[in-house]
């Protein structure tokens, strides 16, 4: 079992890593809006009677050993990346000229849909559910920066994933929920240029979830949400 990145630079997975559920996907809706869904689940979890396994969330991030020690939740549905320096004003023959496509992100869904629970592995919540790439060079996977691991939602404790739980946020900075919702995410409205030191810049990125103070393990530990973050594109689109 395992996974290996082929010369596209893909995580391929091998043996019975194949048939561990993949919990995320990225469809249409009606007019320019595309939505990115996917479940993330904080302990060991098995999708169906004797299936494998999907592993609890890190307490912590490697790049250097599987996509679980990233946190990534979904190897098949990559979430696109600004490929140029958002457009903010006009140039100075005063046009907004738009020659690259521009990427929004118009709002943020969590639903909490089994509460959580650290079980016997002390987690005290997430850090936050962010983006992680390939970085070709090297084979290993980074954390995308500017804002390193909270691009879609920032720290949540434990208390803000109880049972039934909603919180949403708007590109505005609005945020919705029951009681305090949790940080919001660094990357509502425009999204920044990406920063991370590899040519080429990456177009796409795998949605990633940390646990902090310890894992999600042991008798009841673990807990279910479903992140949906709606996005858009604007502007000059050449392919």
């Amino acid at each position: 079992m395992g996974f290996w990145i082929n010369k596209d630079g893909l995580p391929l997975q091998f043996g019975t890593d194949k048939a561990v559920a993949d919990l995320g996907g990225d469809y249409l809706a009606y007019g320019e809006q595309r939505v990115y869904e996917t479940y993330i689940n904080l302990g060991a979890t098995a999708y169906g009677a004797g299936g494998l396994q999907n592993p609890a969330l890190p307490n912590g991030f490697s790049g250097t050993s599987t996509p679980a020690a990233a946190g990534i939740v979904s190897l098949t549905t990559l979430f696109p990346l600004q490929p140029t320096a958002p457009l903010t004003a006009a140039n100075s023959s005063g046009v907004l000229q738009f020659v690259a496509p521009q990427l929004r992100i118009e709002q943020v869904d969590l639903d909490v849909l089994v509460a959580a629970n650290a079980g016997t592995g002390s987690a005290t919540g997430l850090t936050g559910i962010g983006l992680v790439t390939i970085n070709p060079a090297t084979q290993a996977f980074a954390q995308v920066t500017p804002n390193a691991g909270v691009q879609f939602v920032g720290a949540i404790s434990n208390a803000q994933m109880g049972a039934g739980k909603h919180y949403t946020w708007y590109a505005d900075g609005t945020a919705f929920g029951t009681a305090s919702p949790p940080t919001a995410g660094s990357w509502l409205g425009n999204a920044p240029l990406v920063t991370n030191s590899i040519t080429p810049l990456p177009a796409g990125a795998y949605v990633s979830a940390i646990a902090t103070g310890g894992t999600y393990t042991g008798s009841s530990g673990g807990g279910l949400l479903k992140l949906r973050v709606r996005y858009t594109w604007y502007g000059n689109i050449a392919n």
